[in-house]
């Protein structure tokens, strides 16, 4: 019976149609996307094959030597990169190091709260420094500038 009802208010439109839409997609989740699923359309009516429309913005941030604004759709994230020269640690002379920053703001998720850092923010700022790291995508080597003297420390910060 619940299953009839979402396609009666999403067709009778208006914010009354939406509002008793959002009601069944809170209440049966699992029907609610089984059914587009089963229709081959996504909740917000995009086939399954059809991306999200994607723009990349680039030196966005005048203050970082790179940085990159990218949406996908509704989402939007920002991300800058920062160089600064160090003495790299005794334990690798000919390496440079990379510092990861992600930000997630209290919208991405009911688990973050205004005023204080999401707790999964610093594991997922580790695990990204360990995917640029342990794939290769970044030779840490490559930031060194002169063995045992100087290197570069890469800050990298991403909002999402």
């Amino acid at each position: 019976m619940a299953a009839e009802t979402e396609p009666a208010a999403a067709a009778s439109g208006g914010i009354a149609g939406e509002m008793e839409v959002e009601a069944y997609r809170r209440l049966f989740p699992l029907a609610f996307l089984e059914r587009h699923l089963g229709e081959s359309v996504r909740p917000d009516a995009r086939r399954l094959s059809e991306a999200r429309p994607t723009t990349v913005g680039v030196g966005v941030v005048s203050s970082a030597h790179g940085s990159a604004l990218v949406r996908l759709g509704e989402t939007a994230m920002l991300a800058s990169i920062k160089l600064e020269v160090m003495s790299p640690p005794a334990e690798s002379p000919d390496e440079g190091s990379v510092a990861v920053e992600f930000h997630m703001p209290p919208i991405c998720s009911p688990l973050v709260r205004p005023g204080r850092p999401a707790e999964a923010a610093p594991v997922i700022s580790k695990a990204l420094e360990d995917v640029l790291v342990s794939s290769g995508m970044l030779n840490l080597k490559d930031l060194c500038l002169i063995s045992g003297k100087a290197s570069w420390l890469a800050y990298l910060v991403m909002y999402l």
